[in-house]
Parts: C-alpha cells; sequence; structure tokens
C-alpha cells in the first residue's frame, strides 16, 4: 500500500473487513487500484473523496502530516512509479497489455535497452563526446530505467510547461516549440547528479558525494544549488543524445511538412531500397523523430535547440492524460499549513514544504541575499501569513471547465481539440490581384501563428486541470509564499494558484466562508461588474449594471454553456470564469432569500489604479499625476488610459492633418518614421483611418511605464494589440511601422502627462550609473526592511564539448555588474520593493485584524463582508509607507555606499505640493 500511495488510516471499516477475508489483496496490483479509486477518485495522491472521509471519520493531525509528505514524495516520483507499474502490468498480462502504452514509455524502455549494453560492454557509442558514456557506465549508481525518466520528464517539462524554463528562454521562445540546448542538457545532468547524490546520502556513504553536490542535496532546491557542471553537463548530454536517438513516434505522412516529407523519403529509401514504395504499409504511417536537435542562427551567432516538431504536439492527446504524469508539477499545493519561514537558518532557509524544500528568495544569485548577515522577519512573518490562507476548489467550475473542454466549445481561454486548417500557399500567384495575394498571405500568417499558440496552451491548460482534479475533494489547500529580491510575494506551486490566469482563479474560492453581513452583497455584486469590464463608473452603478442582468445572471447560473449565458460570461473582460463564479454565487443569494446570512466563498478583489503610477505620484508629490491615478479624491473613478489616449490622439489628429506626400510644396520638410519609408503624416491617417486609437492599445504600455519599458518593449506591446484588432487587414511589414509610430507617440505623451514621475525615473538611472562606475551592483532597503541588490552581474563562461555540439554555460556570478542592466532594471525594482512593502503592510494590519488577506502585487482580494474593512486598511497602509521620505532615506543610504569614493549623487527632483494625507478620502484609490 505504502508503495502505491496508500494510506493505512484511509481504509474504511467495510475494507479492513475485505482485507482481512483476502489478505492477499495487497499484493494484487488491479485490487488495490480498485481500491485507491475508491477512496481517492481521480487524485493522484491520497486526497480522500467525500464519501471515503465519512466513512473513516475524523483523523488525527499526524495523518494529514503523512498525506502532505506523501504527496511531495508522489510528486517528485509520479513518472518512474508509473513507468514501473506499466512495466510489471506487461510482465503479468504480456505484450498485449501495451497497446496502449503511453507514448514516453517505450522512449524510457529504449533508453533503458542502450544503458544496459553499454554498461555490460555490448554496445559502445562512437563519435566525438563518446568518452562522456563513461560516466554512465561507471560512475552513476542509478537504474537505467530511472536514467530514462528523468531525462523524459525533464526534457518534456521544459519543451511544454513553460514553469520549467529559465525567464529568457520563456520569453524568446514564446509559442514555440523549443528550448535552447544548453538549457536542456544542463537541467538533465543536474537532475541526475542530484539524484544520485540523494540516493548516495540516503545510503550513509556520504564520502562518495562531492561538497557541492553534499551542500546542493541538503539544500535540495532546484534554483541554487551549484554542482561540477564539467561532469554534470557532459553527463546530460549523453543522456539527451540518447533521447534524441531513441524517440520516435508514428504518424501518417500527411502530418509531415514538405522538409520533413523530403527527409523521410530519403531515409526509406536507403533504409529499404529504391522500390520501397511499393509498400502500402509506409504510406499508412510512418516512424519520425519524436526530437530534434537544430542550429539555427541568430544575426551573427549560432545555437543549439531541441524542438518537438509539429507532427509530434499533434500526437500527443493531452485529454487521455498521455503526459501528465511525465509532465509533472516541480510543487503542488499543500494540505497543511506550510512549516513557519526562518530565512536565516544555520545551513539553509527553513519554511514551506515538509520535504521538497525551497528558497526564501528568488534568485539565481543566493550569495547575494545576505541572508547570512540579518533576519527579514517582517517579510517572513507576512509570507507565512499569505501561506495560511485556506483554499478549496470551486467544483462547480471546474465541471464547467470539464464540460467546455469535452464538447471542445474553445470559449474563455480553454483550447480546442485541433488545429486550424493551415491553407499552403499557391506556387502561381499571377492570377491573384494584390489585394488576394495580400490576403493570402494574411491568413497563412495568422494560421500558423495560432497553431504555434495552440500548442503552448493546451499542455499548460491540462495541467491546471490536473492539480484541480487531483485536489477536488481536498477540504483545505495552502499554498507556501516566498519572495522574490524585490520582495514581491509569490506562491510556489507553478501550475495552479491564485497569481495565475483566468482559468486558475476561476478554480478556486476561499475555503473558510463567511456570511455577506451588511454590505458584502454590494461588494459582490461590484466584483461582478468589475469582471465584466464595468470598473470606471462609480461603485453604486456598479451594482445597478449587475440588478439589471438579474434574469440573465440566474439562467447563467441555471444553465451555464446555453448559447444566451456563454454569451454573457464567456467575453467578460476581466476574467470569464471568474465571472461565471460569480455569477453562480450571486444567483444564490438572491435564490437564498437572507443576504446578510448567506455564506460566502467567493473571493473580492480591490486593483490599485495603475498602480506603479501611483507610487510615483506619491514619491513625487505630483498633484496632476495623483488625479489621473485615483490617489486624490475625486466623485468618479479615474482612467488614467484615457487620459493619456486623449494627448495620443490629439498628436495623431495633427499629424494627419499634414499634406500627403505628392501634395507638398518644394522645401516643404518630409517627416518619416525611422521603421520604414511611409511619411508620419500618412502613417498618422492610417491609423485613423483603421479606428485603432483606443484604449486597449495604450494600456499595457502605460501599465509597464514604471517598470522599465524599453522602446523596443513598447513597440512590441502595441504591435500585439494591433495585430489582435486588424491582424486580417494589414500585412506583418505595415503592422510594424504602425508599431514603431504609435508607441512613440504613447511614450512621448505619457513623458508629457507623468512629468515629475519622469524626472524620479531618470534620476534612479543616474544613481545606477554612479553604482556601476564602482563595479557595485545597485542596493538598498526596503521601507519593510528587506535589503534588495540587483544579481545582475556579467556572466562568466565555460566551454565543455557534448557529441551533438559545443556547450557554453554561463555563470551568474561573474566579478562584473551588468552595467545597462543595473541601469535598466533599478526603476522597476524600486518600484516594485515600494508595492511589494504596501502589500505586506496590509497584508499584516489585515492578520491583526482577523481579516483573511490575499495579495496578488497591486490587487488584494478578501472575504466580500470584508472589503469595506479593507479598503481604509490599504489607504491607511499607503499614507503610512509614503509619509516616510523614502526618496531622502535611499539618497542617504546610496551616499553612504559611494562615500570616499569621489562621486557626488545628484541632487533630488524638486517635489510638487500633493498632500498624502488626500489618499485617505479617495474611495477609487483600490477599486
Amino acid at each position: 500500500f505504502a508503495r502505491r500511495g496508500v494510506l493505512l488510516e484511509d481504509l474504511s471499516p467495510t475494507i479492513v473487513q475485505r482485507w482481512a477475508r483476502e489478505p492477499n489483496m495487497l499484493i494484487d496490483s488491479d485490487k488495490v487500484d480498485e481500491i485507491k479509486k475508491e477512496m481517492y477518485g481521480l487524485s493522484r495522491f491520497p486526497i480522500l473523496t467525500d464519501a471515503a472521509r465519512e466513512a473513516v471519520g475524523e483523523q488525527p493531525i499526524v495523518s494529514a502530516r503523512r498525506r502532505q509528505f506523501v504527496v511531495e514524495r508522489e510528486t517528485q516520483r509520479a513518472a518512474i512509479r508509473e513507468y514501473m507499474e506499466d512495466q510489471e502490468k506487461m510482465e503479468r498480462e504480456g505484450r498485449a497489455a501495451s497497446t496502449k502504452q503511453k507514448v514516453w514509455m517505450q522512449w524510457v524502455k529504449d533508453m533503458a535497452d542502450l544503458i544496459e549494453a553499454l554498461r555490460e560492454g555490448v554496445w559502445q557509442p562512437s563519435g566525438k563526446g563518446r568518452e562522456w558514456t563513461k560516466i554512465l557506465r561507471d560512475d552513476i549508481p542509478l537504474e537505467p530505467e530511472l536514467l530514462g525518466v528523468i531525462t523524459c520528464s525533464t526534457v518534456l517539462n521544459l519543451l511544454l510547461a513553460p514553469s520549467w524554463r529559465r525567464k529568457d528562454d520563456r520569453i524568446k521562445d514564446a509559442g514555440h516549440s523549443q528550448v535552447p540546448y544548453v538549457s536542456v542538457v544542463v537541467a538533465v545532468g543536474d537532475a541526475v547528479s542530484l539524484e544520485s547524490s540523494w540516493r548516495t546520502l540516503a545510503s550513509g556513504d556520504v564520502k562518495k558525494i562531492s561538497p557541492k553536490a553534499l551542500a546542493a542535496v541538503r539544500h535540495l532546491s532546484r534554483s541554487n544549488f551549484e554542482l561540477q557542471k564539467d561532469i554534470t553537463v557532459p553527463l546530460g548530454g549523453a543522456l539527451v543524445d540518447l533521447l534524441l536517438q531513441v524517440a520516435k513516434v508514428e504518424v501518417h505522412p500527411s502530418a509531415l511538412n514538405p522538409e520533413e516529407t523530403t527527409a523521410w523519403e530519403c531515409e526509406m529509401e536507403a533504409r529499404l531500397g529504391p522500390d520501397w514504395r511499393s509498400d502500402d504499409q509506409c504510406k499508412k504511417s510512418v516512424m519520425v523523430p519524436a526530437l530534434k536537435h537544430a542550429i539555427i542562427r541568430e544575426g551573427k551567432k549560432t545555437r543549439g535547440y531541441v524542438q518537438l516538431p509539429s507532427y509530434m504536439r499533434s500526437s500527443l492527446d493531452f485529454g487521455q492524460q498521455d503526459l501528465v504524469s511525465c509532465i509533472a508539477a516541480k510543487h503542488q499545493p499543500m494540505l497543511i499549513e506550510p512549516q513557519q519561514w526562518q530565512p536565516s537558518a544555520v545551513g539553509r532557509p527553513e519554511g514551506g514544504y515538509l520535504m521538497a524544500n525551497t528558497t526564501f528568495i528568488r534568485t539565481m544569485n543566493q550569495n547575494m541575499t545576505y541572508m547570512r548577515f540579518y533576519s527579514p522577519h517582517v517579510v517572513a512573518r507576512v509570507m507565512d501569513s499569505c501561506g495560511r490562507t485556506p483554499w478549496r476548489i470551486n467544483r462547480w467550475t471546474l465541471e464547467q471547465m470539464e464540460k467546455v473542454k469535452e464538447q471542445d466549445l474553445a470559449i474563455a481561454e480553454v483550447p480546442p481539440r485541433e488545429d486550424p486548417k493551415i491553407l499552403p500557399m499557391l506556387e502561381d500567384t499571377s492570377g491573384l490581384s494584390p489585394e488576394e495575394l495580400k490576403v493570402m498571405r494574411i491568413r497563412h500568417h495568422n494560421a500558423k501563428k495560432k497553431v504555434r499558440e495552440l500548442q503552448s496552451e493546451r499542455p499548460t491548460f491540462e495541467l491546471k486541470l490536473r492539480v484541480a482534479r487531483d485536489f477536488a475533494t481536498a477540504p483545505r489547500l495552502f499554498f507556501p509564499h516566498n519572495v522574490d529580491f524585490r520582495g514581491r510575494a509569490y506562491p510556489v506551486p507553478p501550475h495552479l494558484n491564485h497569481i495565475s490566469d483566468d482559468v486558475c482563479r476561476g478554480l478556486l474560492q476561499f475555503a473558510e466562508p463567511r456570511p455577506l453581513g451588511k454590505d458584502g452583497f454590494f461588494w459582490l455584486r461590484v466584483n461582478l461588474a468589475n469582471l465584466l469590464g464595468k470598473n470606471k463608473i462609480p461603485f453604486e452603478e456598479r451594482v445597478q449594471v449587475v440588478e439589471e442582468a438579474k434574469e440573465t445572471i440566474l439562467k447563467v447560473a441555471r444553465d451555464p454553456l446555453a448559447p444566451e449565458s456563454i454569451a454573457f460570461w464567456a467575453n467578460a473582460d476581466d476574467g470569464p470564469w471568474q465571472a461565471l463564479a460569480n455569477c453562480r454565487e450571486i444567483a444564490a443569494v438572491w435564490e437564498s432569500g437572507d443576504e446578510e446570512n448567506f455564506l460566502s466563498y467567493m473571493p473580492v478583489q480591490l486593483d490599485g489604479s495603475c498602480n506603479g503610477l501611483q507610487h510615483y505620484a506619491a514619491l513625487g508629490r505630483d498633484e496632476f499625476g495623483a488625479k489621473a491615478v485615483n490617489v486624490s479624491p475625486s466623485e468618479r473613478p479615474q482612467d488614467v488610459y484615457s487620459i493619456v489616449l486623449a494627448v495620443v490622439k490629439e498628436k495623431v489628429e495633427k499629424q494627419a492633418s499634414r499634406k500627403r506626400r505628392e501634395e507638398q510644396e518644394d522645401g516643404e520638410e518630409e517627416l518619416e518614421d525611422d521603421t520604414g519609408k511611409m511619411p508620419v503624416g500618412d502613417m498618422a491617417r492610417r491609423v485613423i483611418e483603421l479606428e485603432v486609437l483606443q484604449r486597449k492599445v495604450v494600456k499595457q504600455t502605460i501599465m509597464t511605464i514604471c517598470y522599465g519599458v524599453t522602446t523596443i518593449g513598447a513597440k512590441e506591446q502595441v504591435r500585439g494589440q494591433l495585430e489582435d484588432m486588424v491582424g486580417d487587414r494589414v500585412e506583418q511589414p505595415e503592422l510594424r511601422q504602425l508599431a514603431g509610430y504609435l508607441s512613440k507617440l504613447v511614450l512621448k505623451s505619457i513623458d508629457e502627462v507623468f512629468e515629475r514621475a519622469m524626472m524620479i525615473k531618470k534620476w534612479f538611472d543616474q544613481v545606477s550609473t554612479l553604482l556601476s562606475r564602482l563595479e557595485y551592483p545597485t542596493s538598498w532597503i526596503s521601507p519593510i526592511g528587506l535589503a534588495c541588490v540587483q544579481p545582475y552581474k556579467k556572466k562568466r563562461k565555460v566551454s565543455v564539448l557534448t557529441k551533438r555540439q559545443k556547450v557554453v554555460i554561463q555563470d551568474d556570478d561573474g566579478p562584473k555588474v551588468d552595467k545597462a542592466k543595473q541601469k535598466m532594471g533599478f526603476p522597476p525594482n524600486f518600484v516594485h520593493s515600494l508595492d511589494a512593502t504596501h502589500m505586506m503592510l496590509v497584508a499584516d494590519r489585515c492578520r491583526k485584524e482577523g481579516i483573511t488577506f490575499v495579495g496578488v502585487h497591486d490587487s488584494f482580494w478578501t472575504h466580500a463582508c470584508d472589503a469595506s474593512r479593507l479598503n481604509p486598511i490599504i489607504r491607511d497602509a499607503f499614507v503610512e509607507l509614503h509619509g516616510r521620505p523614502i526618496l531622502d532615506e535611499l539618497h542617504k543610504d546610496i551616499s553612504l555606499q559611494i562615500g570616499g569614493t569621489g562621486l557626488v549623487l545628484p541632487d533630488l527632483p524638486q517635489q510638487g505640493g500633493l498632500d498624502i494625507e488626500l489618499v485617505r478620502k479617495s474611495p477609487y484609490f483600490f477599486h
């Protein structure tokens, strides 16, 4: 039972009686699986169903801890356990049992066979890098099957689960099924070395482990251990090479693109001779590589990638859980309250999980956290408080999500089962008009883009659903939290948490309900109006919007997948699944007839108004900026995006009034955008013609201006919005020109509206430049007491040769700072440290007041009955934070750092006349 993840205390009296009659049932795998399903339902973990929990009765706290231990162990061992169980079944039932074998299991078996042959001396690889296979043969005390599972699991996680990738890889390869070869071999080598060291440590023979590896095992953290790369990288390279050799998949020839078809035909002719086409079987299906290694030129450099071909993604049946056990989450939600954080504990930080320990501060360079020298006890206390908020799965929402997936409705971010067809480009386009050719190119480009997006969305969505199924019957869930180097808090479990997207948020609700009380129903309706996009009107009008839609909301609750219901909730601006969950809760309140005593599980959200600019307005005491972002009071909520959009429109209309190129008088200046040859006047007129001067075009850039968005980044943000709006009518070259033109206008308009904020940002740039001249990383103490040190350093490079390519390992802890990143990162990072401090101040006050609190950076959640209490707490905490002379304190701190060097820190920008106490009277500061 223990090996299969079953707790003996979960056996009901009925099952115990069966056990007494049939003692052999413990060794019968099928009967054990039957008992597991009876007790735990669809969950992979020992989480009792409602019926099983009722049959067992109340259990002691030690059972909860044992259950948590099993969850953590099963999370790490799910893939290898499933593989071994499958092999046992094949041995009992014969090869016929393998007809439905998961695709990755055959790869594991083939890898294990090769490793076994290598160790027995009956097979020896050839070519460069072969000497590193000696490590596999002689130095790794792991079973061949385990090596195969670790390799497959790590590679597939990197390719299919973005949370496993490094941040740079996620951004660069967004929407593409490829990961840098370097990242793959490093991850596989580290995973195998850590498992090997763990095994040796468990055996008690510590002398065989290197000091670095031993420290890594004791820390047991994927994010911060340092192993000997000269061994782990070649080891990873050897295992990845074996996987690339054996990983095959059977597909129909029509699934291959022209390049793949040509390669397959050449292979078939070389293997079967020139008459291979006469074999009808070859026309029905083909065995092709499931993974590829490709060298791609990027500018002047080349880079190796491990790729998952499109036909491979199409062949994976995520709906049948083909890869879910292999694509494992690094961490799962907890069934008990997380352990208390002790970030400065001797040896390693303590807290969070029982076994799978994590770092308190998320950074690749733990040496720069300085945890050895001080203890951020206030931050630790708040993280403990956030981690102890109990959640549960909203089973009704999960049921609707499953139905949407089953019926393939493709709504509300649930991806369709099939990819859209990509019509091939015609070879002969002579018969097409320029407009028809343009339409064909646009459709072809958009279809390919959509296919790439769907191929990334399906596994990510399936993983979220898998976690929700596993924990659906858990009475309480907990998300341990840690912080990044700026103090921003994050839940540790990656796939399902409240900080993630709408799918995740719709699946979660508070585990402990509270009665709505006097004004809870008011805030519940405000919350739904916000989700529907009606958040730019006064609170009373938002409530009225919901009241006017009462009949529709009641219909949605009764039949959410009826066409008229879908039309109401599935297109909600700020979260369709959250809107649906709120509709059901509000309908239940109406039907109860007793608003004040209704027990509500639903979180209510209060969001900041472009929170980064709120902090800048407070720092600069900027009266105009404060008004635009609701720091100072107004009768109606102000919309900063509309304010900036109005300035952009004014500039566009002025430029559109210029004469066309052919009408320009001799000597009149011709203005051109540097992204192309279209004159500014023509671009302005084109923007007006396309009707793209809308709020959403400027919103993302305004939101990120405080966080260091670059000119290139702003251009990409605007281009993405334009593509969504007019991508079916405008080709990519023109889209890029229009995006470059509009993004520059947006940035100029922001500078005008928030002049004081930009002055402070310029001062931040000067500070980081001075510190970089001294090779100092930019650092400061946040108002909450966290030592914030920017971990951007020049990377040290080490080259290691593998069979496929030379691998260049980059060490993030070089001797010199990265001056460009230090400068670019300081303004956004400092503001992030302020919004993190504000969140923690609010969280700590809520803890003292007994209010449930959840923080999502600049969005604060609580029960509906406590929203009216949370609102003034948010404002009071902001006044407490900015009542301090934050910039003066920073100036003194930096002056001490550069003292005696001869460098002089520039004076602080002059502040305006804003009275920060006014925020206490601003009802829409967070709304």
